[in-house]
């Protein structure tokens, strides 16, 4: 201790605590021009997120109640020099506990996926009492139930004259949804059949060539590979070789 206190200067070791702070400032001040850094805010990847998950939602019918999640407030993400592009994760529904990806497709791109919560009431058709496979139905086969879209299997029918005259495919329960898929209905739109993809949006309607991914029926949500972007996106059977989206 004797050797390291002559090695020690002893104007350092009377001035210690001055040094540590002179340190403490140097080791974690913040780089120089980091500051300058304009970063994208939390609120409006949230809106991107929030408007696009709400032209999609009200194509289920009804007012959607949504909650968009907070980005991680750890991300230091620089601010989008372009708009933003909100998109559902192939095979995502629009309702439920889902996630939307926001990505900046700038000259600093980045990409993040945000949580949101969508709620839809609207009044579906309910199979009124026990139903039979195969039998045609009629009105008094079905009833109106006002339920969350985001906890129902499947596209639910709103109107009966989307049910009325058709088969089933399966039995039904008492009070169980009536969706597309439990009718037995021939396909408007095919696997691997070339579509027509309509973007409407803000008065606005884009046809686009593109790709059906799986059968549809009418008022059933399939995906389309456009074939201009090669993205895949989802939309609604409207008629024969006929897909809509909203932009």
């Amino acid at each position: 201790m004797k050797r390291l206190r002559r090695l020690w200067p002893t104007h350092f070791t009377e001035s210690v605590p001055g040094w540590v702070a002179l340190l403490s400032l140097i080791l974690f001040a913040p780089l120089a021009g980091a500051g300058d850094v304009t970063l994208q805010s939390a609120t409006s990847i949230q809106k991107a997120a929030h408007a696009f998950i709400l032209t999609h939602a009200r194509a289920y019918g009804g007012e959607p109640q949504i909650e968009v999640g907070a980005p991680d407030p750890r991300l230091r993400l620089a601010h989008c020099d372009q708009a933003l592009i909100a998109e559902l994760p192939p095979g995502s529904r629009a309702v439920g506990s889902t996630t939307v990806g926001v990505r900046c497709p700038g000259s600093s791109p980045w990409s993040i996926y945000v949580p949101v919560r969508v709620q839809i009431f609207a009044n579906i058709l309910v199979a009124a009492h026990p139903l039979a496979r195969g039998i045609p139905l009629t009105e008094t086969d079905i009833t109106v139930s006002r339920q969350d879209l985001a906890a129902v299997a499947g596209n639910a029918l709103t109107d009966a004259n989307q049910a009325i005259g058709k088969r089933l495919r399966y039995p039904v329960a008492t009070g169980a949804a009536l969706n597309a898929g439990l009718l037995d209905l021939p396909p408007l739109v095919k696997r691997g059949q070339a579509v027509t993809i309509v973007s409407t949006g803000q008065g606005l309607e884009v046809r686009t060539a593109g790709e059906a991914l799986a059968d549809g029926t009418s008022g059933e949500t399939i995906r389309v590979r456009n074939l201009l972007t090669k993205k895949v996106i989802q939309g609604t059977v409207q008629e024969a070789g006929l897909v809509r989206v909203s932009m």
